[in-house]
């Protein structure tokens, strides 16, 4: 069953709305309580599964939402980015489409998501796909990089559930997926806490993203949610670089 959402900024990181109302009811005493071991082989089949139903969830209509980037950066200075993002169901695909004015210079960004097919991410109007090294890369001068709008790190080969363990309240698997060719200042690992509570229901609702060095880089979290029309929608998510000290929020206008 595929879960009604509102698909905006990377689609499952929207879809963690829809466990916000757990989230905010839950106060366990301790947030992580003690992980139970997985033997590698059942953790590598057991991501296969969690994957295939991941990334079968797709939008089944197109949405619009706009909001802001409030960067600050390792200094502390702060500054705003106005921000758009389309979401656009094709026949054979469908895109995530961002915009960002950055002072008079609008930067656009095309996702494009296929079955069976890695990620393809068009800058501006270009019909031309980056390469690995050059996702990794910010979007629109934000702690948010490209690699991260399209959640590409699901798309690396080397999956792996390590442990099933309780996050905010949720019961969750903890996924490993390694980049089988990082970068240099890229990806090596990201470590991604995927609530698996109901069926139809299988969300990110934390990330840790790994250097080449294998040392903390990033932390991803869904923050405040509204109900609208009967909705809940994500009103706000947050990066945040744990090596400079910068920080991105995504506010969205619902």
């Amino acid at each position: 069953m595929r879960s009604k959402i509102e698909w905006g900024l990377g689609g499952w990181w929207v879809a963690a709305l829809l466990l916000l109302p757990v989230l905010c009811g839950a106060q366990p005493k301790s947030d992580l309580a003690p992980p139970r071991p997985l033997d590698p082989a059942e953790g590598e089949r057991q991501a296969r599964s969690l994957l295939a139903r991941l990334l079968e969830q797709k939008p089944e209509q197109a949405a619009t939402n706009t909001g802001v980037l409030k960067i600050r950066n390792a200094e502390g200075a702060q500054h705003e980015v106005s921000a758009r993002f389309d979401i656009v169901p094709r026949a054979a695909n469908w895109l995530n489409v961002y915009e960002a004015l950055t002072g008079t210079n609008l930067v656009k960004l095309t996702i494009v998501h296929s079955d069976g097919k890695p990620n393809q991410y068009l800058p501006d109007d270009s019909s031309v796909p980056l390469s690995a090294q050059q996702i990794m890369a910010p979007f629109a001068g934000s702690d948010f990089w490209i690699a991260d709008l399209g959640l590409e790190f699901l798309h690396w080969p080397n999956q792996r559930i390590l442990k099933t363990q309780m996050r905010k309240g949720l019961s969750c698997d903890v996924l490993q997926s390694v980049n089988p060719q990082p970068t240099d200042g890229g990806y090596y690992r990201v470590v991604s806490w995927i609530a698996i509570n109901r069926p139809e229901d299988i969300v990110i609702v934390h990330a840790e993203a790994y250097d080449a060095h294998d040392k903390l880089l990033k932390e991803f979290d869904p923050k405040k949610v509204e109900k609208v029309n009967g909705v809940w929608q994500l009103e706000e998510m947050e990066i945040r670089n744990r090596q400079t000290g910068s920080r991105t929020r995504i506010e969205f206008n619902l």
